[in-house]
């Protein structure tokens, strides 16, 4: 390989020997695009990315996302999650942005409310406050192969109805004329294979509100159970963000969620989120 990989306990690695910003060949982006699904989540130290830059190496993994309400971005692939604006000023409390970061606190995947979900997502690290504003990474993977058979074999075949709009109203409030806030809810497989791996992933998080048949009633502990199942602290990954840090993860087998933190310090964070290429196909 053309550079090195070191395992993170209790998941994910930290890839060293490559400047991105210089470009790399396509063979080493092979290597890097591997390493990201094997271990689920990669950081790379000290890769100080202008937005152009950002942009660019994202496109090499696939077309990317267009977020909403994405004012303060110098292009539309890449979403700026910032409690600022580009002037310096704080956003109010009950600015739409500051909302969009408290709905990050919750575990997703990214983009599961669309029809077909995002595939990687390329997150660096800005504007870093001094304390707080940790991303917690869990495997989806593990959370499967963590179950006994008996209850493998009752998740097989089961629905998961993915709700944006009640996501964002347990963690925001109902903000209209919005397309991303007003998708309606979209069912995905909660058990599916991995497009690329053929592995067997766990696809939930709290964006999940029900199971497409079954009673609320049943449906809902069974979900809350998963979800504690996967984010068992031991399976918890933590990074505390650097400036120049990033992150590169794998949104079909993993599970993250922002740290809240003092909105009296700036946090500014550059997002490419990649486009997924087929629907969630059951395993």
């Amino acid at each position: 390989m053309d550079f090195e990989v070191e395992p993170i306990a209790p998941l994910g690695a930290e890839i060293r020997g490559l400047a991105l910003g210089s470009g790399i060949p396509e063979s080493t982006l092979a290597e890097l695009r591997r390493a990201v699904i094997a271990h689920g989540v990669v950081v790379l130290r000290d890769q100080f990315l202008a937005p152009d830059m950002h942009v660019a190496l994202g496109r090499r993994f696939g077309e990317p996302e267009r977020g909403g309400f994405n004012e303060e971005s110098p292009d539309p692939d890449l979403i700026v999650i910032a409690n600022r604006g580009a002037d310096g000023r704080m956003f109010a409390d009950e600015d739409v942005r500051m909302r969009l970061v408290a709905i990050n606190e919750g575990w997703h995947t990214d983009s599961s409310f669309r029809p077909i979900p995002a595939s990687f997502s390329l997150f660096s690290a800005v504007v870093v406050p001094p304390e707080g504003g940790d991303t917690f990474y869990v495997s989806l993977r593990r959370a499967w192969e963590s179950l006994d058979a008996a209850e493998q074999q009752s998740l097989r075949g089961l629905i998961g109805i993915h709700d944006y709009a009640a996501a964002f109203r347990r963690f925001g409030s109902r903000i209209d004329g919005n397309p991303v806030f007003d998708l309606p809810p979209v069912a995905h497989p909660l058990v599916r294979r991995h497009p690329e791996s053929g592995e067997t992933i766990l696809y939930t998080s709290e964006h999940v509100f029900g199971i497409e048949g079954m009673p609320d009633a049943q449906a809902r502990p069974l979900l809350a159970h998963l979800l504690s199942h996967a984010t068992r602290p031991e399976n918890v990954y933590r990074h505390r963000w650097r400036e120049g840090d990033l992150a590169i993860w794998d949104n079909r087998s993993m599970l993250h969620r922002a740290q809240g933190f003092d909105a009296r310090f700036a946090r500014v964070m550059h997002h490419v989120r990649i486009a997924g290429t087929e629907p969630v196909i059951a395993a």
